[in-house]
């Protein structure tokens, strides 16, 4: 059996003016998203080293899921209000993630030790 899911990536620039309401209006925004069937998890970030980014992550075990949340009251109320806050381009990227049946992963594989995190040059952890 194969399963897919829907991850959905998003940053938000916000005016330095406006940080705190907009971060409150997009935790509002993942609070009642959360709730939602078919959400996996909706998670809010502030950029590290750029504070007035906005990072939004979102799963979704459907895109039909996705389409619904979309047409919730929640996020026309974010859309409403969201605009004049923004300061820059914002961005989304989909993801639509498969994973197959376990029985088709090679059992050596399964076998062998590796780390649980393998990180390369210049990346950095959030």
């Amino acid at each position: 059996m194969s399963g897919s899911m829907i991850i959905v990536k998003g940053t938000i620039p916000v005016r330095e003016d406006c940080r705190e309401d907009a971060v409150a209006l997009v935790h509002a925004l993942a609070e009642a998203s959360r709730s939602e069937e078919g959400c996996v998890a909706y998670e809010v970030y502030v950029q590290a080293d750029q504070p007035e980014i906005i990072m939004i992550w979102q799963q979704w075990r459907s895109l039909d899921a996705l389409e619904i949340h979309f047409a919730s009251a929640h996020v026309d109320a974010f859309l409403d209000a969201i605009p004049d806050m923004i300061d820059g381009q914002v961005t989304s990227s989909r993801f639509e993630v498969h994973a197959e049946d376990s029985d088709l992963i090679d059992d050596e594989a399964l076998e062998l030790e590796m780390p649980r995190v393998l990180l390369g040059e210049e990346i950095v952890l959030h």
